[in-house]
């Protein structure tokens, strides 16, 4: 029976007065001939379903003008499969475009009804969640109506559509969603991160932001602030909402929101420096100077000059213990010897008159550590002898921590966001210095075989693979690491606290950890790791020297069968190579 109905489907007598179109639901006749496919008849419920009622199809249509690029390879692979053996059907997931754009997602039925060397003959039936398509076009209308830049995540496919109502393509160049009307991610998130240079920490925030989303905790509104860098190294700030929705079981269906370009704002208030907050909290919130009589030894909150003799507060007639109060309450640590130094009343005496001096400090605000910036100056009145110090203090957060920021990329390897080689010898050269009794372990570390995923797979592959040794480090040693790279598939690591009893062991266990990492990242190419190590301080204090001590380690592991862990030790020093 199935065998007579697909005949007759071939014979282009599809029409939807026989009923039959509505028992097979969408079907379609291809014609596969000369490296060409070809559309060559539908049913009308295959034309509903896309949108192409008025469509002349005797001409036929080519499968270019109605499947996607990323399915199409997948789709005629089945194609290829089907004509095999005649009339047995084979199935596959696909895509394919409605005459709108919209992408819909559906499992494509294939039946072989005719083949040659020179042509073959299919008939095609669309199998579709008729439910989950709608839910997905009421989006997309939903969102482009919003007149907002708007994105929305079907996480039971596990792609992203971002659609830009508010902008003209081309007009912020540079990031992928930014780019075009309408942009889709497969295999979102991940596909996002790979294709997007985030600043900073941002990959971490963004990630956290999407685990939120998937969270049974979650309800309502969620959202986040995120920086990327453009391939021009333009710093471009983005402002991310999104809702879930779920079904009746309260699993994540669906993520939507919105997107926001929110550079201009962000530059804005870096340059808003005039809040005067920082001393607020001596008094009351209120506070925003402080004005100090240099030869009386008292100070004044909130004092306009203009009318100090008639309206003054005074905070304390003790500066010296008023201060260090504030210091130890306020302040945090690692600044308060500077902050104590910068308003030392000798100090303070001996500046010259009108001019202006500044310091920058963190201090607890909010519950946070918060940047501010104190501007004072030295000046006397006419009416009286005494000197005084006027201070201002500006909240300097914002622009204080876009340039850390700043600092922390043009420490960072771009591609994996680890330290690079000159910043990561500067933080273990620093943390020798402060923790001197501690033993430590400098290692470095390459990839076998990696030339073979570059050559066989392509860079992108490649690029993947160091991302995923760079995550393989993270989830390895935590906090308790230097990790840095040093170019191509070469790390360096300190590892702190290494006890010398158990870091062979340690070590020899995370080569086999990233081992299998790789292996799960790229299972037809064996790619293992080789890494050297040496102790501090059994061979000094130099970590340039102890760099290269690693390094003769790791030449000795590459040369001895690779896929190890070896220690620099006083046999290796007097090994010639």
């Amino acid at each position: 029976m199935e065998k007579a109905i697909i005949s007759w489907l071939t014979q282009n007598q599809i029409n939807s007065e026989a009923g039959i179109d509505t028992i097979l639901g969408p079907c379609a006749y291809f014609v596969a001939k000369d490296g060409y496919i070809i559309i060559a008849g539908a049913n009308t419920v295959f034309k509903k379903f896309l949108g192409w009622n008025d469509y002349i199809w005797a001409q036929g249509m080519y499968i270019e003008h109605i499947m996607p690029v990323d399915t199409r390879e997948s789709f005629i692979a089945v194609l290829d499969k089907a004509k095999e053996k005649l009339w047995t059907g084979c199935a596959a997931n696909s895509s394919f475009k409605t005459r709108g754009g919209v992408v819909l997602h559906c499992k494509a039925h294939v039946f072989c009804v005719e083949a040659s060397a020179e042509e073959a003959k299919y008939v095609v039936r669309l199998e579709y969640n008729k439910q989950e398509q709608i839910m997905e076009k009421l989006f997309s209308c939903a969102l482009k109506q919003s007149g907002a830049n708007c994105w929305y995540w079907d996480m039971s496919l596990g792609t992203a559509t971002f659609i830009n109502s508010s902008i003209s393509p081309g007009e912020l160049s540079g990031l992928s969603f930014m780019d075009e009307k309408t942009v889709f991610f497969e295999d979102f998130p991940q596909g996002f991160i790979k294709k997007l240079n985030f600043g900073g920490s941002y990959r971490d925030a963004f990630m956290e932001f999407i685990r939120k989303l998937l969270s049974k905790k979650s309800m309502g509104d969620s959202s986040v602030e995120m920086a990327f860098t453009t391939e021009d190294e333009r710093l471009v700030w983005v402002s991310f909402t999104a809702e879930v929705i779920r079904n009746e079981k309260g699993i994540p269906q669906y993520a939507m929101g919105i997107w926001r370009n929110i550079t201009e704002e962000k530059d804005r208030d870096q340059q808003q420096q005039h809040n005067n907050y920082l001393l607020d909290s001596m008094v009351k919130g209120s506070i925003y100077d402080i004005t100090v009589n240099l030869d009386k030894n008292f100070c004044v909150a909130d004092n306009s000059l203009e009318k100090w003799m008639e309206e003054t507060r005074v905070f304390s007639p003790f500066y010296d213990q008023s201060m260090r109060e504030l210091a130890v309450t306020r302040v945090v640590e690692k600044d308060r010897k500077q902050f104590l130094d910068f308003f030392n009343l000798e100090v303070l005496r001996s500046l010259p008159e009108d001019e202006n001096f500044s310091l920058e400090y963190q201090r607890k605000y909010n519950g946070h550590n918060h940047w501010f910036k104190v501007n004072i100056n030295i000046f006397t009145l006419d009416e009286f002898s005494d000197k005084w110090m006027y201070a201002l203090i500006y909240d300097i957060d914002a622009s204080k921590q876009r340039e850390l920021m700043l600092e922390r990329m043009a420490a960072t390897d771009a591609l994996t966001g680890l330290y690079n080689r000159g910043y990561s010898i500067e933080l273990m050269e620093e943390y020798i210095q402060k923790n001197p009794e501690v033993p430590t372990a400098v290692v470095y570390m390459d990839l076998d075989n990696f030339k073979s995923v570059n050559d066989t797979l392509g860079h992108a592959a490649g690029d993947s693979m160091l991302i995923c040794v760079a995550d393989a480090m993270r989830s390895y040693f935590g906090n308790d690491a230097v990790l840095g790279r040093i170019g191509g598939d070469e790390f360096i690591m300190m590892c702190l606290h290494a006890d010398k009893s158990l870091v062979g062991q340690m070590m020899e266990s995370f080569v086999s950890y990233v081992g299998d990492k790789c292996h799960a990242e790229c299972p037809m190419i064996a790619v293992t790791v080789s890494l050297g190590y040496v102790l501090y301080p059994d061979f000094g204090d130099n970590i340039s020297v102890l760099a290269d001590f690693a390094d003769k380690a790791l030449y000795r592991a590459k040369k001895h069968g690779k896929n190890m862990a070896l220690r620099y030790d006083l046999a290796l020093a007097q090994e010639k190579n």
